[in-house]
């Protein structure tokens, strides 16, 4: 049993990796349809979760649902893949690391301004490296590091209010 529930636990943290993914690019597809709030803090993420991506750190479940939609309204479009998740568990915690690639398209109004052709591309592939804890919900992101090792594209337009956000 002990390597079935081992087998089970490997099983819901990859898949809280690939839905907190397939939230980025939903959300952009139809802003309306998955918002990103309280709600959905709540399904990826412990209470006191601490973030450090390129756009900042942050720390607290309540600045999520802020965090990710002034990040994500950066962007017109994005599509991230994840690679396959490398988790190893410690009972009731986990450190997880994965590759990604993540494609986002500029928006139309930083194209305009810019001058850039329709459909402009910026791109980076790296990896995270997160630690979960089970919770009564299910797994769920303690922390979330994002390393950067390439990018092509110009970067987007940074949002200022996403620099006042962060806790760096």
């Amino acid at each position: 049993m002990t390597e079935i529930a081992e087998l089970v636990d490997r099983l819901e943290i990859g898949e809280l990796v690939a839905r907190f993914f397939a939230s980025l690019d939903e959300r952009q597809a139809d802003p309306r349809a998955h918002p990103f709030d309280e709600a959905w803090a709540r399904r990826f993420f412990t209470e006191d979760v601490r973030f450090r991506f390129p756009v900042g750190t942050f720390a607290g479940r309540d600045i999520a649902p802020r965090m990710q939609t002034l990040t994500m309204d950066m962007w017109g479009r994005t599509q991230h893949l994840a690679g396959i998740p490398l988790v190893e568990l410690d009972g009731d915690q986990a450190s997880v690391r994965w590759d990604a690639v993540h494609t986002h398209v500029q928006l139309e109004s930083t194209q305009a301004a810019r001058a850039d052709r329709p459909g402009e591309l910026m791109m980076s592939g790296g990896h995270y490296d997160a630690e979960v804890a089970r919770t009564g919900d299910g797994w769920r992101f303690r922390v979330v590091v994002l390393t950067v090792a390439w990018t092509t594209g110009k970067p987007p337009v940074f949002n200022k209010e996403l620099a006042r956000l962060s806790a760096s």
